[in-house]
């Protein structure tokens, strides 16, 4: 990350997650959850 760049959105997901999936994984659950693409 560049020391001068700002930075967006920053969400945070509070339940238990599995970091053994994969980031297709990963990313389908938050695409669910927030209802975001």
């Amino acid at each position: 990350m560049h020391p001068g760049h700002r930075i967006g959105t920053v969400y945070l997901y509070r339940s238990v997650v599995d970091f053994r999936k994969s980031i297709g994984g990963l990313s389908a659950l938050v695409e669910q959850e927030l209802g975001l693409n």
